[in-house]
Formats: C-alpha cells, sequence, structure tokens
C-alpha cells in the first residue's frame, strides 16, 4: 500500500470519526435542551446527522446548538417540536459567511 492510500484512508477514518463524535456530541446538547425546556425534539438524530454532516469542527457545531436552544426557546411550545432544516440552513449559512 502507497504512501498516498494510507493518508487517503487516514483522512477518511478522521472524517468518519469525527463525525461520530460531532452527531454524540450535537446529540448530548439537544437532549440538554430538551430538558431545560421540557420539549421533545422528535427529528433530534436527523438535527445531530444534518450537523455532523456539514462539519468536522466542534466548534462550529458546538455554536449551531447554542443558536438552536435560542430557536427552541423563541419558537417552541410545550411538547413535542420538530426543527426545520430550513432553520439550520439559516444558522449553518450565517456562520458560513462569519467565517469568510
Amino acid at each position: 500500500m502507497g504512501i498516498l492510500n494510507t493518508r487517503l484512508m487516514w483522512a477518511r477514518n478522521f472524517k468518519v470519526g469525527m463525525k461520530s463524535i460531532i452527531e454524540d456530541r450535537v446529540t448530548a446538547h439537544l437532549g440538554t435542551i430538551e430538558s431545560v425546556y421540557a420539549v421533545n425534539i422528535r427529528n433530534k438524530s436527523e438535527v445531530a446527522s444534518w450537523i455532523a454532516d456539514r462539519t468536522n469542527e466542534e466548534k462550529i457545531a458546538l455554536t449551531m446548538t447554542t443558536a438552536l436552544n435560542t430557536w427552541v426557546m423563541m419558537n417552541a411550545g410545550v411538547g413535542s417540536v420538530d426543527i426545520p432544516t430550513n432553520v439550520l440552513e439559516q444558522i449553518h449559512n450565517s456562520l458560513t459567511l462569519r467565517s469568510r
């Protein structure tokens, strides 16, 4: 196996590993949001996956969950809530524009 193949395998494994870590951390943050506001985020796993698919940086994932905390506080009533994809896109786009 050549050095290029070894580096490609390492990079792929790193990205897969980071995606799992990001998903776990986002899921934990969303669980905290659920506890604080006494709501059930029905699409929690989809939200965690969506965020993990778009970043491998923990800081960005944490910033997104912080923004989601505010969104849930302002928009969720009592009971269950779905976080719309357009909300995720707006937050992500805002962070992407800010980092340029």
